[in-house]
């Protein structure tokens, strides 16, 4: 199973700024002056050693994730990250017999949305995508998003074939051998997250969640629901003291995140859905401030804690 993320960012897309990129340079020449690189293919060599937080970019766009496994694809939320992701499957994927893509959705905020009218699969007769919720009425909240005082397109102008399946909550389903389960969120509105099982190998992605009672009465159904996840992409919108203050907004922090997959025995854990307000910089802080509690709390605990990146590829 391959996992890879092309939108990261919460609530709305946020470019870098010239303002951010001119700091990464300065960072950068500072850097190369201290090592004192002179030649070209030394600086080269040395950038390439950089992270993207350094020498790239986290990620601008919203929540968007492809899975690929039994030879399925499979996309959870139509964030603007969905825009390239539908480029990508136009090169490298599309075919005149056209294409079955399944699309799950965790709730139909604009910022997990705002991508799909961009998303060039869904304009080919050939394709069929087939969507699903947890949430009534989905085909009627895309032909809204898409009414013609909003956007010039509307949905039925879109030449794919569309099928609509409303997900019993707490249900699973099988498409091919993989198999995917939903379980409800906390979120304004409602939200679901999503359990994906192939191959002994287990993805969970629990976005737009807020945990506002950690006893363990409260959390045994998450703990259960995250339990063994080689990966879990959780929510860390928010550090923990903006979450406290913050109640009832719907997100969740790193801190958290690390707490449930620790009692989960989560193997590897991707901090999601980055604050828009923040820098890379600044969620890379976050990242070092969650390795060191998870350390200091959990010394003997083999969790790996990082954060997503656009563009980033995770095979389990």
């Amino acid at each position: 199973m391959k996992v890879k993320f092309w939108g990261v960012r919460g609530s709305i897309p946020t470019p870098q700024s010239s303002v951010q990129i001119k700091q990464k340079i300065k960072r950068i020449l500072r850097k190369i002056s201290e090592k004192q690189l002179h030649d070209l293919p030394a600086i080269n060599r040395y950038i390439d050693t950089l992270s993207p937080v350094e020498a790239g970019t986290i990620g601008g766009n919203t929540a968007c994730i492809e899975v690929r496994a039994d030879n399925q694809l499979i996309i959870f939320d139509m964030g603007s990250g969905i825009k390239n992701l539908g480029n990508a499957i136009m090169k490298n994927d599309q075919k005149t017999e056209g294409l079955d893509i399944h699309i799950f959705l965790t709730h139909t905020h604009w910022d997990h949305m705002i991508g799909f009218p961009f998303f060039s699969p869904a304009f080919f007769p050939s394709n069929t995508l087939h969507f699903y919720s947890g949430h009534p009425n989905l085909k009627e909240r895309l032909e809204v998003q898409q009414d013609y005082r909003f956007f010039p397109v509307a949905l039925n102008q879109m030449g794919s074939k569309k099928e609509f399946i409303q997900l019993e909550h707490n249900s699973s389903i099988n498409i091919g051998n993989v198999k995917i389960t939903n379980f409800p969120l906390y979120h304004p509105g409602g939200s679901f997250g999503y359990r994906v099982d192939y191959g002994g190998k287990s993805f969970v992605y629990a976005t737009d969640s807020e945990y506002k009672d950690l006893s363990g009465k409260n959390t045994k159904n998450h703990i259960e629901f995250f339990r063994h996840a080689d990966l879990l992409v959780f929510d860390a919108q928010y550090t923990f003291e903006e979450a406290i203050h913050k109640e009832d907004w719907g997100h969740s922090s790193a801190l958290v995140g690390i707490d449930f997959s620790v009692q989960a025995d989560v193997k590897r854990l991707a901090l999601f859905h980055h604050e828009p307000e923040r820098d890379d910089f600044e969620i890379e802080n976050i990242l070092k401030k969650s390795i060191d509690y998870g350390n200091i709390n959990y010394p003997d605990k083999k969790l790996e804690v990082f954060l997503a990146i656009e563009g980033l590829e995770v095979n389990l």
